[in-house]
């Protein structure tokens, strides 16, 4: 029994060495692929994010299919800024950096749902997020995260972090989920750069979700935080494996990590100091008031009061600079044409 032994695992080793010795002379050994050199778009050096305020003309259930928003017309205030843009370079040995003269924080208002109707609502204020990336030479290089097939793995997700009570500066305690803080509705078109509403373009946020477009409303306020923006590349597709379906917006899969990788990664922050329902309602709001002469804590109501004193932690103001923004962008606001501005 011992010889049949030694015989059968002698027979094994030959065998194994003889296998060794094949493929040690085969020129097809598979070698690892470094996916990133096979990208077939560049690697992005700046990249602008421009939110623009507006409302509704449709159901904000389905503004990812049927579209409606529109933006708000802007006014003659200096920081209540109805288009916002914050724009990121990379710079050599450091990263993602603030470019020079941007601004640094998205300015927002909570988001009221003014629809009476079932199955319908009609939320005041959203905004439209675009994502605009540009390569070295300052081009902008979008159109190739969606040409040649790359549309079919590239996808952005936002996530919230870092929230904190913007009056009092105090950590929030407990779970925080990001669906707490946003919606977000992908609002992708074909072609990328059109809109339904002016181009005939189809909407596509639902069947093909990559972010260049969304629309997204905020859901608390008296809250700063950190908005995560990051571009999902898969090396095979963007689907979850294990489901067969596109994530939502706030959350990506293990599965999708291992067979993926982030081309773009970075925050903005955010800071949400106003509810929309909360604004002056005094009759001293006047469109010919002598602003600088009113008194702080001057209104009537608390309310009225509390509006200035969100805007003057939020942008670090004065009593009288708060309110005379918030003046100019109540009474010094363009005409709400329907024909104008952005609509999606």
């Amino acid at each position: 029994m011992k010889k049949n032994f030694f015989q059968s695992m002698l027979t094994l080793s030959c065998a194994a060495l003889f296998t060794l010795a094949f493929t040690a002379c085969d020129n097809k050994v598979d070698t690892p692929v470094n996916e990133n050199d096979h990208k077939l778009h560049e690697d992005p050096t700046k990249v602008t994010v421009q939110l623009v305020q507006g409302h509704m003309h449709a159901n904000w259930r389905t503004v990812d299919t049927n579209g409606g928003f529109h933006q708000d017309s802007e006014s003659g205030a200096k920081y209540l800024k109805r288009i916002q843009e914050i724009t990121y370079e990379v710079k050599p040995g450091t990263g993602w950096t603030l470019a020079k003269g941007s601004a640094d924080k998205f300015y927002v208002v909570k988001a009221h749902d003014y629809s009476t109707e079932v199955d319908f609502e009609n939320p005041a204020p959203v905004y439209l997020l675009f994502i605009k990336y540009y390569n070295a030479k300052g081009e902008l290089i979008n159109e190739q995260f969606v040409k040649n097939g790359q549309d079919a793995i590239h996808q952005h997700f936002f996530t919230v972090e870092n929230q904190k009570e913007m009056m009092s500066g105090k950590t929030i305690a407990g779970t925080q989920n990001t669906t707490d803080y946003i919606d977000y509705k992908y609002a992708d078109t074909t072609p990328w750069d059109k809109t339904q509403h002016f181009d005939g373009a189809q909407l596509t946020g639902k069947t093909n979700p990559i972010g260049f477009k969304g629309v997204m409303k905020f859901l608390k306020d008296d809250v700063t935080m950190d908005l995560r923006i990051r571009l999902y590349h898969g090396y095979k597709g963007k689907k979850d494996p294990k489901t067969g379906e596109f994530s939502p917006y706030y959350r990506f899969s293990p599965a999708q990590l291992q067979l993926g990788t982030w081309d773009i990664n970075f925050t903005i922050p955010v800071v949400v100091y106003a509810d929309r329902e909360d604004y002056i309602s005094d009759s001293a709001f006047q469109e010919n008031m002598d602003i600088d002469h009113f008194p702080e804590n001057g209104f009537s109501d608390a309310v009225s009061n509390k509006v200035i004193h969100r805007i003057m932690k939020a942008y670090n103001l004065s009593w009288i600079e708060a309110l005379r923004d918030y003046h100019a962008s109540f009474y010094k606001a363009a005409p709400h044409d329907l024909g104008k501005g952005i609509w999606l």
